[in-house]
């Protein structure tokens, strides 16, 4: 039995933007005893995409890197032609919208001594950091020269430091020349800061142009230590200092001479920033998180128990890998006594391309995006895998979740009009009002959002032998060809629709507010119906080696095998499904609460008269 839960669909986004999942109860009732699901869908009818790469440019990347070059044209590839591989023919993670804008910008995490905010202690007067660490390092500066001098980049906008397409007059071959040129990256501070020189790229003016409000933002972080981001510069000191509580650890005390540069940052954690400040700084990298895609290929064991069919959830997932034993952070027995010993490896590539601490503070930020109910979308891939392109295709698949619009999870379930129990309210654009927004909104704004009118707009009745519908507005749309081809990665296609003229302005959030029960998978309570349809007879309801007709189940409903196994499931007598056709869903008739099951009230919600044994549900403010 499949008792009925009511769910809550809700897209949440800039129009021209993308959003992904999140999860947060509904406003309670009482009485209330179901939780609702929330679920951010995409909007991003321009197909823009902003992707942010940050590649550790210290020495022992240079192998990753060469595997991550081989990779890029693939991937640029994927994202212009919408799921097509490089041979132009399979498609590894589905089709999709392709992108129709791109701008691809390389950063690396080498932000010197830097730290934020910035602190009064002095470079050789409080602390001696490495040569190889500057002041502010590379700052989050996009790069525009690889390690190989040869290959200037020729698509950046004029005056700009990302790399655009399609900039003309420059080919689609002349743009992944460049992003495989600035794929390489050397000659940075060993003691990284992955996780700050994402928001060090976001703060820095020289950056200006690359993130647009009407595009998609993914971040790819590629590393093989953990993040170093820190409050204190004192931690890069590498001499034996008094009053330094962060000075070691040294490999040959009592003189103090071999500093173990790799086990700094893991031995002090309290200089540390706290994850928090990158998990609420990614989310707000847009003014809509559901805008942002996170994606680490980083330290973790390549243990195909942890691989994400594994698990309901991500953040499910993302436990379980820092849960790992391969995740412990304890020195390497192995490298003991060296000046640079380093953590026991989380992996090691089979390839020989080299080993990865354990990326716990970068796993811990992405475990914390996928909790933290902002719908930012998220990856976590092992930086040891002999080949990159399967974490290419699980980056490539969320960000084209992201990409595909309007689609919705799970079919919905028309009433007698043809409209489904579900709102959409859009938010107008600056200086746009209700009163003279037309294209089916209402005039009367619900109520506003930030100063600005919020607008109910009209849904249309939609019946699929109908074809679409005629006048301005939204309706639910399971039947046309271009929602088959936009949803093709669900099971079953539906979305939102809007007629020509309704669609909305750029510069304006749409939102999708959806109570509805969501269809059980056996016929039962909450069972989508039709007004002529028989809720009951259903063979697979049978008791084994009992057979029961069609015509004498309707003759007497008490020897319909569903009856019977509503009266075993419920602890009740005379129990019949009935299709109801206001909603189109079988319920169970009642005329008070002793009627109905334990947990169930006997409620007339359509005031017609006809009560109905009512699992109690939440519903929107």
């Amino acid at each position: 039995m499949k008792i009925r839960f009511a769910f809550l669909l809700l897209i949440v986004g800039s129009v021209a933007t993308a959003s992904s999942c999140t999860r947060r109860p509904l406003a309670n009732l009482n009485p209330c005893t179901i939780n609702g699901v929330v679920q951010n869908v995409p909007v991003n009818p321009q197909r823009a995409l902003d992707l942010l790469i940050l590649i550790d440019d210290s020495p022992s990347m240079r192998d990753e890197q060469d595997k991550l070059a081989e990779q890029v044209p693939r991937l640029v590839n994927l994202l212009l032609t919408g799921g097509l591989d490089t041979d132009g023919v399979s498609m590894p993670v589905g089709d999709f919208p392709a992108v129709e804008s791109l701008h691809v910008a390389v950063i690396t995490p080498d932000l010197g001594y830097s730290t934020e905010p910035d602190t009064s202690y002095e470079a050789g007067v409080d602390f001696n950091p490495t040569n190889a660490c500057t002041s502010t390092g590379k700052a989050g500066f996009m790069q525009v020269t690889g390690v190989n001098p040869e290959c200037p980049v020729q698509t950046p906008p004029e005056g700009t430091l990302y790399l655009n397409f399609p900039e003309p007059p420059f080919s689609q071959a002349d743009f992944i020349s460049d992003v495989t040129c600035v794929t390489g990256q050397a000659d940075g501070c060993g003691f990284e800061q992955q996780l700050e020189a994402v928001l060090a790229s976001d703060r820095n003016t020289a950056n200006g142009g690359f993130s647009r409000e009407d595009a998609l933002l993914a971040v790819i972080m590629i590393t093989d230590e953990d993040d170093c981001s820190t409050t204190d510069p004192r931690i890069f000191d590498v001499e034996a200092r008094p009053g330094n509580p962060y000075q070691g650890p040294f490999a040959d005390p009592p003189t103090n001479s071999l500093v173990q540069f790799n086990l700094r940052c893991w031995e002090h954690k309290q200089a540390l920033q706290q994850i928090q400040r990158y998990v609420d700084g990614i989310a707000n990298l847009k003014a809509d998180p559901s805008q942002v895609v996170f994606a680490a290929i980083t330290g973790i064991p390549e243990d195909s128990a942890l691989d994400p069919e594994n698990f309901n959830t991500d953040a499910d997932r993302y436990a379980a890998i820092l849960a790992h034993p391969g995740m412990v952070e304890v020195p390497d027995p192995l490298a003991e006594g060296e000046g640079d010993q380093a953590l026991t490896p989380a992996c090691i590539a089979g390839d020989g391309s080299g080993a990865a601490a354990p990326g716990v503070r970068i796993v811990e930020t992405v475990n914390g995006l996928a909790g933290s109910n902002t719908g930012v979308g998220t990856v976590v891939e092992s930086i040891c895998a002999s080949d990159y392109a399967p974490a290419l295709n699980a980056i490539v698949d969320r960000i084209a979740a992201a990409l595909r619009q309007l689609c919705l999870p799970r079919p919905l379930n028309r009433n007698a009009q043809n409209l489904v129990g579900c709102e959409v309210r859009e938010v107008q654009p600056e200086g746009e009002t209700c009163a003279t927004a037309g294209r089916g909104r209402e005039e009367v704004a619900v109520t506003t959002e930030d100063g600005r009118d919020v607008c109910r707009v009209t849904q249309l009745a939609s019946d699929p032998a109908g074809g679409v519908p005629q006048g301005l507005g939204w309706f639910y749309d399971d039947f046309t060809a271009e929602t088959a081809s936009a949803c093709s990665f669900n099971p079953e296609q539906q979305r939102v629709s809007f007629t020509e003229g309704a669609a909305p302005l750029t510069g304006a959030r749409v939102r999708f507010e959806c109570l509805q029960t969501a269809p059980p998978q056996t016929e039962d309570v909450g069972w989508p119906c039709t007004s002529n349809a028989l809720c009951d007879p259903n063979p697979d309801n049978c008791l084994e080696g009992e057979v029961v007709t069609t015509a004498e189940c309707e003759a007497d409903p008490t020897n319909c095998c569903e009856t019977r196994l509503l009266k075993e499931r419920y602890d009740r007598d005379n129990l019949e499904l009935v299709c109801d056709t206001e909603t189109n869903t079988c319920q169970l008739t009642c005329e008070s609460n002793v009627q109905c099951p334990g947990g169930f009230a006997c409620f007339d919600e359509n005031e017609d008269g006809t009560s109905y044994c009512v699992n109690p549900t939440c519903t929107l403010n």
